[in-house]
């Protein structure tokens, strides 16, 4: 395990096949001295990976406990809380798996002779990826540190053309065009007004379909009528029951 040279809110960093791990990197302990974080600490993490999560973070002590899976790999974190922060933790790991190159990974199984079946040895990427860990352990701000504030962009400037005379000509067959489309909708409007107004022709039809449908209901009744006095007839054989 290779210690950190400068303070750093990340503790201690690994890349991890299951619990093999590959490639790791540890500070010294938030004014702890000089003592690092016990070997076994990050492999008993490790055993304890949910499962079926795509990232895990935890919080016990002041620290975090992030953990960003990719089948079958796990990056894990171990970050200061009051300084880092669980958003931060999270970012540091994905930034992380983005710079884990599987071409690394393909370089470890050909040099242990595997076929991708075979687990990787302990540490195998040490050498090839500390450099890229170690720039990204030193990388991760501080919680209170804000990134600087984007610069505006400004639009270049334009310089305003003279209207050319075809410009204008378009700008009045538009003003036309326009005038002759508000004159036609108000026009439309003026005719449903005529039309709903119950002193003019629209009475008349409103007239004249009441009284077809008085009509029609006169002549149902006629026919219930007529249909009944036939049934009475038919029982009572003509005027018999009257007489009786």
């Amino acid at each position: 395990m290779i210690p950190v040279s400068d303070p750093n809110p990340i503790l201690y960093a690994c890349v991890a096949h299951g619990t093999t791990i590959l490639a790791e990197l540890s500070s010294a302990e938030a004014g702890g001295g000089d003592d690092d974080l016990p070997s076994g600490h990050a492999a008993g993490c490790l055993a304890t990976v949910p499962r079926f999560h795509r990232h895990y973070s935890h919080t016990a002590g002041g620290r975090i406990y992030a953990f960003l899976m990719a089948e079958p790999l796990v990056f894990f974190a171990i970050a200061d809380e009051a300084v880092l922060g669980k958003p931060r933790a999270l970012l540091f790991l994905r930034r992380l798996r983005d710079a884990f190159s599987s071409s690394a990974v393909r370089r470890c199984r050909t040099a242990s002779g595997g076929d991708g079946s075979d687990p990787l040895p302990h540490l195998c990427l040490q050498e090839d990826f500390l450099p890229e860990l170690r720039r990204l352990v030193q990388s991760v701000p501080a919680q209170d540190e804000e990134p600087p504030p984007p610069r505006p962009c400004l639009p270049p400037p334009t310089a305003n053309p003279r209207p050319s005379d075809s410009d204008e000509d378009q700008k009045v067959k538009e003003k036309k065009g326009g005038k002759g489309k508000r004159k036609m909708v108000i026009s439309v409007v003026n005719r449903d007004v005529v039309d709903s107004d119950p002193g003019n022709g629209g009475s008349k039809s409103v007239q004249k379909a009441w009284r077809q449908h008085v009509r029609t209901i006169i002549l149902i009744d006629l026919v219930v009528c007529c249909f009944l006095l036939g049934v009475w007839v038919s029982i009572c054989r003509g005027f018999e029951c009257i007489t009786n």
